[in-house]
Parts: structure tokens; C-alpha cells; sequence
């Protein structure tokens, strides 16, 4: 395929053309130049159809893993590996996973987990968990302030 320069100002305009998640400069160029023939083109219904619906898609927010990953971490001493503490979060947090939080994405990892993987993120670098270089592999670990942080549970 040919490669094309534009300027910023042409791909902006392509950028408020475009279909989110759906199409690329060529589709776009594609679509305004009527290049596609009318049998390939999707019916207006299949697009909509096609499109995830979200309802009833609710998902547990990422801080509310917080609390729950730090009484799992008190209870084993300040540091657990990241199955023990997921098993175990997974129970304290039963009630409130959702089906949506319960379902995959597409790396194939658990919603809830990938979640509560983020707010460790936030931990770290809030100096409450241990940075990974500072813990054994696949442990999450509470520093000096994260045992202060922790002793309220």
C-alpha cells in the first residue's frame, strides 16, 4: 500500500469524520469518496446492533479495592503473594462483584482482577504498597506507611 502525508489540519477533519473504534483514514476516505460498493457497506441496523450495549454493565469502581486489599494484607502480616490475595479479595468482595465485574477482557484476565491490578498500581506509587523491585516475586507488600494506613481495620 502507498503511503500518504497529510497535515494536521486534513487529519483532524478525517478524525471528526470518523466512526470511534470503528474506522481508519482509509475507511473514512473511503466512505466520503463513495468508493465502497452499496452491497459491502453495513446497514445503518447492523452497525447499531453490533455496538456492545451497556446496560446493565456496571462495573465495581477501581478504589473500591482498596480497603478490601488492605485488610487481606493485614491479615497476612503485611505481604502475601498476588493468588493468595486475589483468591482472598475475591471472597471478601463476593457480594459486591457485579456479573460485568466477573466477565473476561480482552487480554483474557478477570475484570475485577485487572481492577483491583490497577489500584495496587496506585498504591505503589502512592508509597503504600512496596515498589515490585522492593518485594519478592508476585508479592504484594505493604511499606512503612501502608501499615499505618492499614491499622484503622
Amino acid at each position: 500500500m502507498p503511503t500518504i502525508r497529510i497535515d494536521e489540519e486534513v487529519y483532524a477533519w478525517l478524525q471528526t469524520q470518523a466512526r470511534p473504534f470503528e474506522d481508519t483514514p482509509n475507511t473514512v476516505l473511503r466512505r466520503i469518496a463513495s468508493l465502497d460498493k452499496p452491497s459491502t457497506q453495513r446497514p445503518a441496523v447492523l452497525k447499531e446492533a453490533s455496538q456492545p450495549n451497556l446496560v446493565g454493565r456496571v462495573k465495581t469502581p477501581q478504589r473500591a479495592f482498596r480497603d478490601p486489599l488492605l485488610r487481606v494484607l493485614k491479615k497476612h502480616d503485611g505481604k502475601a503473594d498476588r493468588m493468595t490475595v486475589l483468591k482472598e479479595l475475591e471472597e471478601s468482595m463476593n457480594d459486591q462483584l457485579t456479573d460485568f465485574d466477573r466477565s473476561d477482557i480482552s487480554s483474557g484476565t478477570i475484570r475485577w482482577q485487572k481492577s483491583a491490578e490497577w489500584e495496587v498500581r496506585v498504591m505503589r506509587e502512592q508509597g503504600i504498597l512496596k515498589q515490585v523491585h522492593e518485594a519478592p516475586r508476585g508479592v504484594w507488600a505493604l511499606t512503612k506507611k501502608g501499615i499505618e494506613t492499614a491499622s484503622v481495620f
